[in-house]
């Protein structure tokens, strides 16, 4: 193997691997809060004797409310007090994302003797808590908005108690709202014992944090959505938990779990255009690689039919084909993964056909490093062929003059020297590839420039 191909393969390191990214994927699921008690009357009823009563009341989404009938009761004696107390009662209305929602409010009233003993309520029969003494302050900050309050007194008061699940869970549903949510999943990850009053809240928290992390730190976003799956397992889950698994290499898997989110929007229908897209872009990426190519075919046939128009296409598919071409080029596939990358730069996105053709450029770069490798001239050709159609949409990116100065440089040493020009060329375009490394911050590229010019001799 000649000096230059050993080069090429250090070079080779620096290829594009994830340099062309998908868009963030949207959140299939909107965040939802349940209705809550604002302020609990005095009943003018009277009270029969001990017992509990569960009321629904109706709470609409401009605050009013409806006292809809009683759910349960194990003394019917005080169902008119329930009603009473429930009636005459205020309530802070569900919200999902910004928007104030009407939704259902069971308001659970403990009856011990002739007195209300407590009250605890929940929403949609979740069952709940009445909190008292620090985490009754920061639970009333959390009703009214006040989340960095809120966080503030329960970061303040975990010092002393680090092990509060209450207190977790208030931190986790300030965090949620401010919108922090990695922090929010870090508070409820440490809860031994999920209160059902934040299990909503927690699962959200789980599902967004996941979707966050899953290009950073694919094992904890995979850890959140399982989570999340297990709180609440419906498609806002099932795709973060997909999504994760995709990112950590279980393609199998994340289409499995995937083909359920995709079954839970589709059945939704209220789910707009853009979340069935999301959803089976997803898919598609995964049924790519896991190798099943039919379905993926079909799964981009229901995009376009969705959607026609939607410009992302031609990125899933370049995504798709840069990925499929990074894995058979780890395979030692080199000829299968340059296709792969060609196939990249056909859909004719600018950041794909500057991606594809280096990625096609570098992975030249690594066939020509193998041991049994015997490059030639033509090889450096192509390899520039592929940098000149990078240089001419980009002609001063970094990596782009640098896969042009080893190709021009390979051809000048293969070829025994026969043409000086080639390498006054390399050494431009080397220089070029310096300059632009340091000019962006990217000094490992620059420092590589450097040691390819010393040790290809071309000086």
């Amino acid at each position: 193997m000649s000096r230059i191909s050993r080069l090429a393969a250090s070079a080779a390191v620096l290829a594009l691997a994830g340099t062309f990214a998908a868009p963030a994927s949207a959140q299939y699921a909107n965040e939802y809060y349940p209705p809550h008690l604002a302020h609990q009357a005095k009943s003018t009823k009277a009270i029969a004797g001990s017992g509990l009563v569960i009321v629904q009341v109706q709470v609409n989404a401009d605050g009013s409310h409806h006292v809809v009938k009683v759910i349960k009761s194990t003394n019917s004696g005080d169902n008119a007090a329930a009603m009473d107390i429930a009636q005459r009662s205020t309530y802070h209305p569900a919200t999902r994302g910004k928007k104030t929602v009407t939704a259902f409010y069971d308001f659970t009233l403990k009856f011990t003797g002739k007195t209300v003993a407590n009250a605890g309520e929940s929403s949609g029969g979740g069952g709940g808590t009445k909190f008292t003494g620090v985490a009754g302050q920061i639970d009333t900050m959390i009703r009214k908005g006040n989340y960095n309050g809120a966080k503030a007194a329960a970061t303040s008061a975990l010092a002393s108690s680090p092990d509060n699940g209450t207190l977790l869970s208030e931190l986790g549903a300030a965090n949620y709202f401010l919108a922090d949510y990695p922090s929010a999943a870090e508070a409820f990850a440490k809860v031994t014992d999920l209160n059902k009053e934040f299990k909503q809240v927690a699962a959200n928290s789980f599902m967004q944090a996941a979707q966050k992390l899953v290009n950073t730190n694919a094992s904890l976003a995979l850890a959140y959505a399982q989570r999340a799956a297990v709180l609440s397992p419906g498609g806002g889950a099932f795709y973060a938990l997909g999504s994760a698994e995709l990112a950590s290499g279980n393609a199998t898997q994340a289409v499995q779990d995937l083909k359920k989110a995709r079954d839970a929007v589709f059945a939704d229908p209220k789910a707009d255009v853009k979340s069935r897209v999301n959803v089976d872009a997803q898919l598609y990426q995964a049924e790519q690689k896991a190798g099943d190519t039919a379905s993926a075919s079909t799964t981009m046939d229901e995009i376009k039919r969705l959607d026609p128009n939607n410009p992302a296409l031609g990125t899933i598919q370049a995504n798709t084909y840069i990925a499929q071409g990074q894995s058979l080029q780890r395979e030692g596939k080199y000829d299968d993964a340059i296709a792969a990358f060609q196939q990249a730069a056909a859909t004719n996105i600018p950041d794909a056909v500057v991606t594809g053709n280096l990625s096609a450029a570098f992975a030249i770069s690594s066939k020509l490093s193998q041991k049994d490798a015997k490059p030639t001239v033509a090889d450096y050709q192509k390899m520039q062929g592929f940098a000149d159609k990078a240089l001419a949409i980009r002609p001063n990116d970094p990596q782009a003059n640098f896969a042009e100065g080893i190709a021009l440089a390979g051809q000048y040493l293969v070829g025994n020297k026969s043409d000086a020009s080639l390498k006054s060329k390399a050494l431009a375009a080397l220089a070029k590839a310096k300059s632009e490394a340091q000019a962006s911050g990217n000094m490992s590229l620059s420092i590589a420039v450097d040691n390819f010019i010393k040790q290809s001799q071309l000086q």
